[in-house]
C-alpha cells in the first residue's frame, strides 16, 4: 500500500494540487458514464503514467480517487501504529489529501463532489462518485445527513425504486438502459456492495435497509446475477455471473436477517425479514445458521419475534425490527432500532425479561443496571 501511495503521488498529481488525477475512464471503471464523455477509455499508449496531452479535458482531479487515497492513508497510519512505527506521517498525508479533495472537487452550494479539469472548471456531472467518496469515510454526521436528504434518498436524484442509480435521475444525460455495461443511469451492483460502509459509518442502519430491501426483492426473482438493474422495474440487465451481485445477495441477507461477524470482534443478529416489494404483500420468515470460533449459532425469525441459539442453548429473543450486537460468544452488548418506527417489546434472556423501546437507529447498551442509551435516534426521510 505504501508503494502504491508513492506511485500515485509521483505519477498522478501532475498539476501539484495534492489530489489524485484520472487519465481515462478505466481509472475509475465508469464505463459509458457521462462523467467521461470525450475522454478515452485507456491512458495514452496504455501506460498508466501517461495521458493524452492533446485532450483538452485531461488530466482530471478526481474526487473518488483522491478520497480513496485519503482513506487509505488513514488506515496506513493505523497499521504504522500497530507496527510500532510513526503514525503521524501518514495522518498528516491523509489530512493533506482530504484538504485537497475539498479544495479541488467540492462545491459547497451543491454539496457535491465533481472532477476538476485542467482549466479550473468543475465538470458538473452528478454521479455515484458521491457514494464512493462517502464510503471512504469523508465527512461527519451532519455532512452525511445532508448528502442523504439532498441526493441519496432523493427520488429526483439517486433514490429510484431500485436504488442507487449511477447518474442523477434529473440529469438530462441519464439513461436507464441496463442491457449493457453502463454507468450512465442504471443501478450497478458494484455501487451497492460498497454502500453499507458509508451508511454504517454514521449509524444510518435503517436508511440502508431502504436500499437493501428492494434490491433483495429484485435478486429473489432474478434468474441470473447481472451487473446492472433497471432502476424502475428491478429487471436484471447486463451479464449473468457478476460477482458483486452474488456478494450483494449474500451480504444483504446477512445484514437484514442473519448473523454478521464484525471487525470489532462482535456479531450482529439482525431481526428483519424480506419485504414483498412487488404486487401482493406476503409474509416471510427466516432462519440463519453460522459457525463462529467453532460454536454454532442459529437465528430464527417468524416475522414477529426472533430467537437466538448457541448450539442447543437458547440465548435470547427480541421483537422483529431489532438488531442485537453480541460478543463472539453470543453475550449481548447492545440493541439497535432497525425500523422506521419505534419498536416496543421485551428482550428475553434466560436470566431476565427486560422491557425495551427502540427508536430508529437508536442504540441501547446492556449494562449491569439495564439498558442505557449509547446513541440517540436519527432518521433522514426520503425526499421527493
Amino acid at each position: 500500500m505504501a508503494r502504491n501511495d508513492a506511485w500515485l503521488a509521483r505519477w498522478r498529481d501532475t498539476r501539484g494540487t495534492g489530489g489524485v488525477e484520472a487519465f481515462c475512464t478505466y481509472d475509475t471503471g465508469h464505463d459509458l458514464s457521462a462523467r467521461f464523455w470525450h475522454i478515452p477509455d485507456s491512458p495514452a499508449g496504455n501506460d498508466p503514467k501517461r495521458y493524452r496531452t492533446d485532450n483538452s479535458l485531461l488530466p482530471l482531479v478526481a474526487p473518488d480517487l483522491t478520497a480513496n487515497v485519503a482513506c487509505q492513508r488513514q488506515y496506513l497510519a493505523l497499521m504504522a501504529g500497530e507496527l510500532g512505527e510513526d503514525a503521524t506521517v501518514w495522518q498528516a498525508r491523509a489530512a493533506a489529501s482530504e484538504e485537497a479533495l475539498f479544495a479541488q472537487c467540492f462545491d459547497a452550494e451543491d454539496h457535491f463532489f465533481y472532477d476538476r479539469d485542467p482549466h479550473g472548471r468543475l465538470l458538473r456531472v452528478q454521479s455515484d462518485v458521491l457514494l464512493r467518496v462517502l464510503a471512504c469515510e469523508i465527512g461527519d454526521e451532519a455532512f452525511f445527513a445532508t448528502a442523504l436528504e439532498r441526493y441519496l434518498l432523493n427520488t429526483g436524484k439517486f433514490f429510484a425504486k431500485y436504488p442507487f442509480t449511477s447518474l442523477a435521475l434529473d440529469d438530462p444525460r441519464f439513461d436507464p438502459a441496463f442491457d449493457y455495461n453502463s454507468w450512465c443511469g442504471p443501478t450497478n451492483f458494484l455501487s451497492l456492495i460498497r454502500a453499507p460502509h458509508a451508511f454504517e459509518q454514521h449509524g444510518r442502519h435503517v436508511e440502508l435497509t431502504w436500499m437493501m430491501q428492494p434490491i433483495l426483492s429484485a435478486l429473489f426473482r432474478a434468474s441470473r446475477f447481472a451487473q446492472t438493474l433497471n432502476p424502475f422495474t428491478g429487471e436484471a440487465g447486463f451479464t449473468e455471473v457478476y460477482s458483486p451481485s452474488i456478494l450483494c445477495l449474500l451480504d444483504f441477507v446477512e445484514r437484514l436477517s442473519g448473523i454478521l461477524p464484525r471487525a470489532d470482534e462482535t456479531l450482529w443478529f439482525t431481526a428483519l425479514v424480506p419485504i414483498q416489494i412487488d404486487h401482493r404483500d406476503k409474509a416471510h420468515a427466516t432462519g440463519y445458521r453460522r459457525a463462529v470460533d467453532g460454536q454454532r449459532f442459529e437465528w430464527i425469525n417468524d416475522g414477529e419475534t426472533a430467537h437466538a441459539f448457541g448450539g442447543a442453548e437458547w440465548l435470547f429473543s427480541v421483537p422483529n425490527g431489532v438488531r442485537v450486537t453480541t460478543d463472539r460468544q453470543g453475550q449481548i452488548r447492545s440493541l439497535t432500532g432497525m425500523s422506521a418506527t419505534t419498536m416496543t417489546g421485551t428482550l428475553e434472556t434466560p436470566a431476565a425479561s427486560v422491557p425495551l423501546s427502540l427508536s430508529p437507529n437508536e442504540v441501547l447498551a446492556l449494562t449491569a443496571t439495564g439498558l442505557k442509551r449509547a446513541r440517540p435516534s436519527r432518521l433522514t426521510l426520503p425526499t421527493f
